[in-house]
């Protein structure tokens, strides 16, 4: 128990401290998505919705969808990821504002090519990571960079993937 308040001691202290500002009610995204699947790379965008309980906490809904770019001619492969959980974001640093989030959900992958039949397969996915978006107008924030540990189960083989987004967010609600 000891252990649990010291690692979350300063997030909650941290949200306590943070201004008293009206936070967004709902947030929308769309991005572009690059995911380092196991050694190829995957292309693609990204959309999420995200509805904010408070100034800090969220819950995300994270939708995702890319084509493998490192397959030989004739190949093609699609990955999906529906993804959903929390948000914490850090709203004290005026216009930027930091944020972690830990998403639990699903990832669909399918394979085609030449004289091959094609497969798909389904699998668990989580996600761990943080981002930042930078507030340009009370309703339109860029998101610079989410960057994330994506972790998948293809075949009974864990994958260990990296996934990047950058785009815009468009707020509603809050602070006007």
């Amino acid at each position: 128990m000891r252990k649990l308040i010291v690692l979350l001691g300063p997030v909650l202290l941290t949200a306590t401290c943070a201004k008293a500002q009206d936070a967004p009610t709902f947030d929308v995204a769309g991005a572009y998505e690059y995911i380092h699947l196991t050694g190829d790379n995957c292309n693609g965008f990204g959309a999420n919705a995200g509805a904010n309980v408070n100034h800090w906490l969220g819950i995300v809904g994270d939708f995702g969808f890319c084509k493998d770019t490192s397959l030989p001619t004739g190949w093609t492969s699609h990955y999906t990821n529906y993804l959903f959980g929390p948000r914490v974001s850090f709203r004290n640093y005026g216009r930027i504002v930091p944020y972690a989030q830990f998403l639990l959900g699903g990832a669909h992958s399918t394979l085609s090519g030449p004289g091959f039949a094609a497969t798909s397969a389904n699998t668990f996915a989580y996600t761990l990571g943080a981002g930042t978006d930078i507030r340009l107008t009370p309703h339109i924030s860029i998101r610079a960079i989410q960057f994330e540990y994506l972790h998948t189960d293809f075949g009974g083989t864990k994958q260990n993937n990296m996934r990047m987004e950058t785009g815009l967010v468009y707020h509603f609600g809050g602070k006007k």
